[in-house]
């Protein structure tokens, strides 16, 4: 079978999701119109200029499904961030409380302590985590107090609607972030299919950049290495970065969602 040459299949971009594309091809069509600008208002070679155009397009594309759904499961995860930040730290209080009371007033101190020590050894700290990291914490300090026979702890103590509230909050909160429900199969078709025609239009204006960078041109590798400066920055900052298996190729750093 004959090999393939073109920039779809020889180019090799990074791995990122939707919204991660959207902030990528931002950037590099931001570095295009200050290039555009230093040249004094005259426009980038014509081939350039016309993948441009084409990835100005796709960008939009992308963005009308990237946008509202940023913005609608920004605001839910917030909420349900809040809910869950707010039933550990009442537990907290609660049983700080029981544990400052002598052994004559707490007959259960001992326990009390111990469940101090399971769940909150470093106080609320877990709870500025990133969202994800932060349900995963969550999580673990359930199983343990099931595990360590703490729910009993909760009741003796009249503290079983703070567990409650704890566990229906981490329910809430794993539906809110997308662990512990599928997407939507037509929702991330459509956002997977205009991803893939965003970095096609990405391939082709990296193709466009480089084809017009020879070095018997002043100038020319020098303008090159200007309009792909954020892709190749792009690429070292984030080489390390795991993909995320939502999409086609990632999630983002959250406690800021």
């Amino acid at each position: 079978m004959a090999r393939s040459f073109t920039a779809q299949s020889t180019i090799q971009l990074p791995r990122v999701s939707a919204a991660e594309a959207s902030v990528l091809v931002t950037q590099i069509l931001t570095a295009a119109s200050a290039e555009a600008k230093a040249a004094k208002g005259k426009e980038l070679p014509p081939p350039i200029e016309r993948s441009r155009a084409r990835l100005t397009l796709a960008l939009t594309s992308l963005d009308e499904v990237v946008a509202p759904q940023i913005a609608g499961d920004t605001q839910v995860k917030r909420r349900a961030d809040r809910v869950i930040d707010n039933a550990w730290s009442g537990s907290f209080d609660w049983l700080s409380g029981w544990c400052k009371l002598p052994v004559e007033r707490n007959p259960h101190l001992d326990q009390c302590n111990a469940l101090m020590t399971l769940v909150f050894s470093e106080a609320l700290a877990f709870t500025k985590l990133p969202y994800r990291i932060e349900w995963q914490q969550s999580k673990l300090r359930l199983d343990a107090i099931a595990r360590e026979g703490h729910e009993k702890t909760f009741k003796q103590l009249g503290g079983a609607a703070f567990l409650a509230h704890i566990q229906e909050a981490q329910e809430s909160y794993g539906v809110a972030l997308g662990i512990t429900v599928p997407a939507t199969t037509e929702a991330t078709r459509e956002v997977g299919a205009r991803l893939l025609a965003t970095l096609a239009a990405v391939r082709d204006y990296v193709n466009r950049v480089a084809a017009h960078a020879e070095p018997d041109v002043p100038g020319s590798e020098e303008l090159a290495d200007a309009l792909l400066l954020p892709l190749s920055v792009w690429e070292t900052t984030h080489r390390a970065a795991a993909p995320d298996a939502a999409v086609v190729a990632a999630p983002p750093a959250e406690k800021t969602p």
